[in-house]
């Protein structure tokens, strides 16, 4: 069975436990070589994610449109790194020539995209420990069974992190204005937009956002509406307002726009 085709078998499917028993062998700090994928080659931590990310196939279809739409020279927010799956991929496809900036909240996932870049010798990545929201400032941040689930929350007291709002950090030169946006917060997506406004009205970026739920789907959405762009599921379909819960989307300026760059529309047209 192809890693593409493990993937698409669920972990608490009978059979996708038995296929996966295996790997439960591999050390958690092993460093292993990733067999397929964007990060094809590249060294990985077994144990800073699940074990699809250094088989190649984790989101399988997401990875084949980030290969579309990422191209040399580019300016990439990712936001909710992790332990620095996509910062690697973005890396790889930018080249020398552009930049990373990978937004990471979480003390153990820091540590971990640190990891993956000194072992892959990247440099053209910049971590920035904090988490993305509407405004500057501090929160609560809420620890989850797996370091890829933790979340900004109001009650969390025990552990409070800095956040940091995208127009902000534009506006005091911190970072550029990016060409592409990955987004992957566990809810706080609009939180995330919303102090990014001024960012959208410029209506040149491209958006890869992971939804956590119907009611941050529908926020989302009106903000992208508002601020001028058109939603689709990673397949191309294209989002209307009452359209069924979907937890990946693209976003990219309307068509027609006059203010869209070309290599913008050819990403509409791809």
């Amino acid at each position: 069975m192809t890693t593409a085709k493990l993937s698409r078998l669920s972990p608490t499917s009978l059979l996708g436990q038995v296929l996966r028993l295996p790997l439960r062998l591999v050390p958690k700090q092993a460093v292993m070589t990733v067999r397929s994928g964007l990060n094809a080659g590249m060294k990985w931590i077994a144990g800073s994610s699940i074990h699809g990310c250094w088989l190649g196939h984790y989101e399988h279809d997401k990875q084949a449109l980030v290969a579309r739409l990422v191209k040399p020279g580019m300016k990439i927010f990712d936001i909710g790194a992790n332990a620095g799956f996509y910062a690697l991929a973005f890396s790889r496809l930018t080249g020398a020539g552009g930049h990373v900036w990978a937004f990471e909240p979480f003390a153990e996932n820091a540590s971990n995209v640190l990891h993956h870049l000194r072992l892959n010798a990247i440099g053209n990545v910049t971590l920035v420990q904090a988490a993305v929201a509407d405004r500057p400032g501090v929160a609560g941040f809420q620890i989850a069974q797996s370091n890829s689930m933790g979340m900004l929350a109001a009650q969390a007291k025990g552990y409070l992190v800095p956040t940091v709002a995208l127009d902000v950090l534009i506006q005091n030169g911190t970072v550029p204005m990016p060409d592409l946006i990955k987004m992957d917060v566990e809810g706080a997506e609009a939180s995330v937009l919303e102090g990014a406004k001024t960012l959208l009205r410029h209506r040149t970026v491209v958006l890869l956002v992971a939804l956590h739920g119907d009611v941050p789907m529908r926020a989302c959405l009106t903000l992208l509406h508002e601020a001028g762009y058109e939603a689709f599921t990673l397949d191309g379909q294209a989002l209307t307002a009452d359209a069924p819960f979907v937890d990946e989307i693209y976003a990219v300026p309307a068509a027609g726009d006059p203010a869209v760059p070309a290599d913008v529309v050819a990403m509409q047209a791809a």
